[in-house]
């Protein structure tokens, strides 16, 4: 931007010369090759190309960081952005399902349809008598109460005898609201090195998680955020998980 003041000549008798101003706009290039992604840039938006541009600007990173900052923006203009987003958090689920098939030996099929057949070797039979006691035991209680159709009473007296998976399974017979209030006091009562994470899940409590996990594992945190919240819950809670690590 220039600027240039030239004084007019005034006719003869005039009092004073008229001064005339102007403003001189030029465009100078110094950052060429600024200006060249700046160009490639608007193509890419109004081609909507935005996938393939991000990975040339993975392929182009030379640096571990710049790489995932490229990974993370590619995803959000992809099919299953969530998906994607797992996979760069570590959580591949083809490669969790080979880890959990090895933890529980169901490497072959072989296996799997044996452990079935050894389990139905324990089913109860359909045929033959059985006993119903009505004692004044933990058991014969828990009997009178099914026989009266008193599934609380019989949750809590599971619970009390520490039998959690007769509880857990007599409430769901007992419908959702003693299912929900079975939870809360089976959670209650547990003290794993899950429990608080189960408790979020099965409530569906995703700001506990973001609120209380340890930092360190922001990225677990996440993963969940990723795989439970629903979309109007995502941003608010992806929000309060930076807040933290910003602040923290």
């Amino acid at each position: 931007v220039t600027f240039e003041g030239v004084k007019a000549q005034s006719p003869q008798g005039a009092e004073q010369q008229q001064h005339h101003h102007y403003v001189f706009i030029s465009q100078v290039v110094t950052e060429k090759e600024f200006l060249s992604r700046s160009d490639q840039l608007q193509q890419v938006v109004q081609s909507q190309g935005f996938v393939n541009y991000c990975q040339k600007k993975i392929d182009a990173s030379q640096t571990e960081f710049e790489k995932n900052v490229w990974s993370f923006l590619k995803v959000n203009f992809e099919n299953d952005s969530r998906g994607k987003y797992l996979e760069l958090l570590g959580y591949r689920k083809e490669d969790l399902g080979k880890k959990i098939a090895l933890a529980l030996n169901k490497v072959d099929g072989s296996s799997v349809h044996n452990k079935e057949e050894h389990e139905c070797e324990f089913l109860p039979s359909a045929g033959g008598t059985f006993n119903i006691s009505v004692s004044s035991d933990i058991d014969g209680l828990i009997t009178q109460a099914l026989l009266t159709g008193n599934f609380e009473s019989a949750v809590d007296l599971c619970l009390h005898d520490n039998r959690m998976a007769d509880a857990i399974i007599l409430a769901i017979a007992g419908g959702q609201e003693l299912l929900a209030r079975t939870q809360k006091k089976y959670f209650a009562k547990s003290q794993s090195k899950i429990t608080r994470l189960i408790t979020a899940v099965v409530m569906k409590n995703w700001k506990e998680i973001v609120e209380s996990c340890d930092l360190k594992n922001w990225r677990e945190a996440l993963a969940a955020v990723l795989t439970y919240a629903k979309p109007d819950e995502f941003p608010s809670l992806c929000d309060l998980l930076g807040t933290r690590l910003e602040s923290e």
